[in-house]
């Protein structure tokens, strides 16, 4: 439809190439998003006429909705050409907030009912401390991933979610009175560290939302991909430009600024060379070359080059500023011997590669082990038997306490 009289949003920039963006698929579901204005609305009527004519499926117009952005203020007529319904914005739309505030609160409020519901209070009578733990565990795997897969998780959210784990995992019964028997941080310290392996919400939303900050930097033709830097603007090629606008941009705003505390977790493996920087980069399996030679980096010129611009069929043409001082001599030695392992570049692009795991793929289970690590401090060994005994146990052993 790009072109015709029905015509979409600009995403871009000003003074950038346009990218308009007309429609969106999801399985059998479809977002238009077209002007205000009566032509385009006929068109479109037309091209779903003629849809269901040539597929022989039908458009379930009673279920449809029109939602305006801004004020429209013939809505009415407009609705009527389509014949569904106006909604009003924020809805819902495959199960996630469309058009609320990303930091609104109420957001939440699914999350947090279904999170109660399946952690009812009957519930702790008939389940042993281990299977507390197992069940606390498998409903927070389930429960909230498609929103913290995207939105950042309010202090006051995650609050209120380790408040009902907390409650269900140490409330008594009419016999026995409940105590917290180990702090909170102990709980959500990992196993193999002595905790009780209760999953860190503020580490498992960071872990996910990172995710997103891999696939920009692999994912170059995918259309969200586009979208994002044609609206902020690449800093590079692995990531965009820190956000600054203060309006319509706090979900990007909150991914990108997780990038300089994930970046230390990728190496680059070079591929055809024309996104790694020669000396910025980590590609090397020592590490980054300016870390590593700083007195060598402040001797070259063209410091922002990549690997594709400094690289020849005969080796590295790295050009100097100026001849070495004798005690610089051994330095620049030591220098071209780990450089010259380079083998050559490749057909495939420049790819970031992910040190948590073999296969270089980022997962998010393995950035939730790094960051466990380096964010909690090893606890009294056994503690997670002494408290929960969840080691010890298979799921089905613990949920029914035997």
């Amino acid at each position: 439809m790009r072109g015709w009289v029905i015509k979409g949003f600009d995403v871009a920039r000003e003074n950038t190439e346009s990218l308009e963006v007309t429609h969106l698929q999801y399985a059998d579901d479809t977002l238009i998003f077209c002007g205000a204005e009566v032509d385009q609305l006929k068109y479109l009527r037309v091209i779903l006429v003629l849809f269901e004519g040539v597929s022989g499926l039908h458009i379930n117009w009673i279920k449809s909705s029109m939602y305006t952005i801004n004020e429209v203020n013939s809505i009415d007529l407009l609705a009527s050409i389509l014949g569904g319904e106006v909604g009003t914005l924020p809805t819902t739309c495959l199960g996630m907030p469309l058009g609320a505030k990303s930091k609104s609160l109420e957001i939440w409020n699914g999350v947090i009912e279904k999170c109660e519901k399946k952690l009812a209070r009957w519930k702790i009578q008939y389940l042993s401390r281990e299977g507390r733990l197992t069940l606390i565990n498998s409903v927070f795997d389930a429960l909230p991933t498609n929103m913290l897969s995207l939105f950042p998780i309010p202090p006051g959210i995650t609050e209120r979610l380790d408040s009902i784990r907390r409650k269900f995992l140490w409330q008594g019964n009419k016999e026995n009175r409940g105590f917290h028997l180990v702090k909170w941080n102990a709980v959500t310290t990992g196993k193999k560290n002595g905790g009780l392996g209760i999953k860190n919400m503020e580490l498992h939303g960071k872990a996910l939302l990172m995710k997103w900050l891999w696939k920009y930097s692999n994912e170059n033709q995918t259309l969200w991909r586009r979208v994002i830097s044609a609206k902020y603007e690449n800093e590079d090629s692995w990531t965009t430009k820190i956000v600054t606008t203060p309006y319509g941009t706090s979900l990007w705003r909150s991914i990108r600024a997780l990038w300089e505390e994930v970046k230390p977790k990728f190496k680059m493996k070079v591929g055809n060379g024309n996104k790694i920087k020669f000396w910025k980069d980590e590609w090397h399996e020592k590490g980054n070359l300016e870390t590593l030679f700083p007195d060598i980096y402040n001797l070259a010129m063209f410091q922002q080059r990549t690997i594709a611009e400094l690289w020849t069929p005969q080796g590295w043409n790295i050009i100097f500023r100026r001849e070495p001082n004798d005690w610089e001599v051994m330095r620049l030695a030591e220098f071209l011997n780990m450089a010259e392992h380079f083998t050559g570049l490749q057909a495939y692009e420049d790819m970031l590669w992910w040190k948590g795991n073999n296969r270089g793929e980022f997962k998010v289970h393995s950035a939730y082990r790094l960051m466990d690590q380096s964010s909690q401090q090893s606890l009294p060994s056994g503690l997670g038997n002494k408290y929960g005994g969840v080691e010890s146990h298979t799921k089905s052993h613990a949920l029914f306490g035997c």
